[in-house]
């Protein structure tokens, strides 16, 4: 079975060359390795460009995307699913690594339970590399992924609401990353993907091992500018059984706030003012909704200044 790993790239060769060679070291041989590089406004960094040429030649499962604009994180991720050939894929930041023993594993779990989604448990690292152990600890009890039960996931819509499933650590199968597109508003446009996965009777598997590494730092893609707003619009128009209604608004109300103001800073008055009607907005906080309906009313320049 084909296994692709595709790497998005832009500008940071060290870090995309530690995370091909995690590639190359897994034990699962069957792979193709599939990078696709975004151009800067003045053109592809020149040095991330001639490596992938050079390794595309020298590498037969190698493969190199250079794309002709600038599409972003998640239309580098759509890129990605366009250019991989294997059964399953998974998409990981070329500023991430993966332990050797990932794909053999994942897709042993996936080939004995016949799962859409398997993903395993992951370390945190920084900069240089290191495990932040304390912060892995706590990110994972924050994500419910240390109290997860290995092998077929149970309750896959409960398990995606609860954010556990992480996109740097999960093989998908291909054809449903074609079904379902990456939402290109979004630099976190996982979470919708694996809803819709779920949602429409797709079935999870977890691997409690941590077998994959997520690079913590300022420069990360998605550290930066995130589009909650825009998600959390998506997330509102995704229909889930009624069981999920309670985690949906729990998962929805509390992000909401923040969620409004930052529509009122990117000018979107009436996503916000929408986000102010819903039922999702906390009962508790509606002195905090009268006064973000007040700022909304401000020309764009007072809110900025006030937000």
């Amino acid at each position: 079975m084909l296994i692709s790993i595709c790497i998005p790239t832009y500008s940071r060769l060290e870090y995309l060359k530690q995370s091909v060679q995690s590639c190359l070291d897994q034990t699962y041989k069957h792979i193709e390795i599939c990078v696709s590089q975004d151009p800067k406004k003045d053109g592809p960094d020149r040095e991330i460009m001639e490596w992938c040429q050079e390794q595309a030649q020298k590498i037969p499962f190698f493969t190199y995307n250079l794309n002709t604009n600038n599409l972003g994180l998640a239309g580098n991720w759509n890129e990605c699913v366009q250019i991989a050939s294997g059964k399953y894929m998974i998409i990981i930041g070329d500023d991430d690594i993966l332990m050797p023993d990932f794909i053999q594993s994942l897709a042993e779990q996936l080939e004995a339970e016949r799962a859409d989604v398997a993903f395993s448990n992951q370390y945190f690292i920084d900069e240089e590399g290191r495990i932040l152990h304390a912060y892995t600890e706590e990110a994972n009890a924050t994500y419910h992924r240390n109290d997860l039960p290995p092998g077929r996931v149970s309750d896959p819509v409960a398990t995606v609401l609860n954010n556990s499933v992480p996109m740097s650590a999960a093989l998908i199968r291909r054809d449903l990353l074609v079904k379902y597109p990456f939402d290109t508003s979004l630099n976190t446009p996982e979470f919708e993907v694996f809803l819709k996965i779920a949602v429409n009777g797709g079935s999870f598997t977890y691997h409690a091992e941590k077998l994959a590494c997520y690079r913590v730092h300022p420069l990360a893609a998605t550290s930066g500018g995130l589009t909650i707003d825009k998600l959390l619009r998506n997330v509102i128009s995704i229909d889930v059984p009624s069981r999920y209604q309670k985690q949906k608004f729990d998962f929805v109300s509390s992000k909401l706030i923040p969620g409004i103001n930052m529509s009122l800073r990117r000018g979107d008055k009436s996503l916000a003012l929408a986000f102010m009607k819903s039922p999702y907005y906390p009962k508790n906080k509606m002195h905090i909704r009268l006064a973000q309906a007040m700022i909304s009313t401000l020309p764009s320049w007072a809110i900025q200044r006030i937000l």
